[in-house]
């Protein structure tokens, strides 16, 4: 691969010299002004290394590295200064800007080059790391996000829950997430939407506690069957925790699957479980969780109801039911909800349970 040096200088017999001495090993691009540079800049491909003469009208070398430090597509761009000067004072607020090294004049052909040469190397080296780094992070990610969805079907199976219910919950959370956090990134930041995203599909981890009599019963609890399922809130947050101690890294983001388990049926009002907390009392990420857990529950078929509609689950979700009231969830998440209601639907019908489909059939 031919790698490409920009040379800016406003005298072009500079210019001539220095693309004598490199154009053998590598593409060279001549401009004379910093504003010229800029304008070449903004193209593609991006030049692997920037040889900037200091002193130039209108913009100088000092100026053009600042502006490039300014945008992080040129900012990673290495730069060597070329100056005439000698000055101490010059060489240190090149340094301080970002330059990599200098190039004093008169040239001397062979130092030009071992420069050259090494800070395109060490550019190269950098680049492939940060590739690298980048692919491995993609990995790391795509295996967390298999474990967190192998826990999650593991818990829901013995509810007769499939993977559809668990991957819609993970994109609706992200699509009610997202709209909320772009009316209000003071509430909630983007690394939020992630996390929310990433762990809603452990809201419901602690069912592998509840007795299958109770998860498949098709007919109402009784009290007592209902505090056992009340339990799967406090036995979800109890497991990941326990999850959490084994990996001190990620206490930061567990703590958000942690809040979704535990708190995903706490109500606005104050009436929900297994707390009773109220409004804000109600971690953020739960909140979201739960506008999308009861909408996704309301349009599935289940062995003791029929699947709503869109529309009906809407009505249920804003006007209440005497079951669901609208006081249940958070006005902001609910305002939200509307906003994206369409969205929602698509989502969900692009993605039903694999009976429906066959009840269609």
């Amino acid at each position: 691969m031919r790698h490409t040096v920009m040379a800016v200088d406003d005298l072009q017999i500079n210019l001539m010299i220095l693309e004598a001495i490199l154009e053998e090993d590598y593409n060279v691009i001549c401009v004379t002004s910093g504003e010229e540079a800029l304008a070449r800049l903004a193209e593609e491909p991006k030049p692997d290394l920037m040889l900037l003469d200091l002193s130039m009208p209108v913009m100088d070398g000092f100026e053009l590295l600042a502006k490039m430090r300014e945008d992080p597509s040129l900012a990673v761009i290495p730069a060597i200064f070329v100056t005439g000067e000698r000055d101490q004072y010059s060489e240190e607020r090149g340094l301080n800007l970002g330059a990599v090294d200098y190039i004093k004049k008169p040239y001397v052909p062979h130092i030009i080059r071992i420069k050259v040469r090494n800070h395109i190397e060490l550019k190269s080296y950098r680049d492939n790391l940060t590739q690298a780094v980048a692919e491995r992070t993609r990995e790391l990610i795509a295996t967390h996000s298999a474990i967190v969805m192998g826990m999650s079907l593991l818990s829901e199976s013995r509810d007769q829950i499939t993977g559809s219910h668990l991957a819609r919950i993970k994109t609706l959370s992200n699509i009610l997430a997202s709209i909320v956090s772009a009316r209000r990134p003071d509430v909630l930041s983007s690394e939020l939407v992630d996390s929310i995203t990433t762990y809603s599909p452990l809201h419901d981890v602690g069912k592998v506690s509840v007795p299958d009599a109770v998860l498949n019963k098709k007919g109402t609890l009784t009290e007592v069957e209902f505090e056992q399922m009340k339990r799967h809130t406090t036995g979800g947050g109890d497991l990941l925790r326990q999850i959490a101690l084994f990996l001190p890294g990620e206490q930061k983001q567990l703590s958000v699957a942690i809040e979704i388990a535990e708190s995903h049926h706490e109500r606005y009002d104050g009436s929900g479980y297994p707390k009773g907390l109220r409004g804000n009392e109600i971690p953020l990420s739960a909140r979201i969780v739960a506008v999308v857990d009861v909408y996704d529950a309301l349009r599935s078929p289940r062995p003791y109801k029929r699947g709503f509609t869109h529309q009906e689950a809407m009505d249920i979700i804003l006007k209440g039911d005497g079951r669901t009231e609208p006081s249940h969830f958070d006005p902001v998440a609910l305002k939200a909800f509307l906003e994206v209601h369409e969205e929602l639907q698509k989502a969900y019908d692009l993605n039903p349970d694999p009976h429906i489909l066959d009840d269609v059939k």
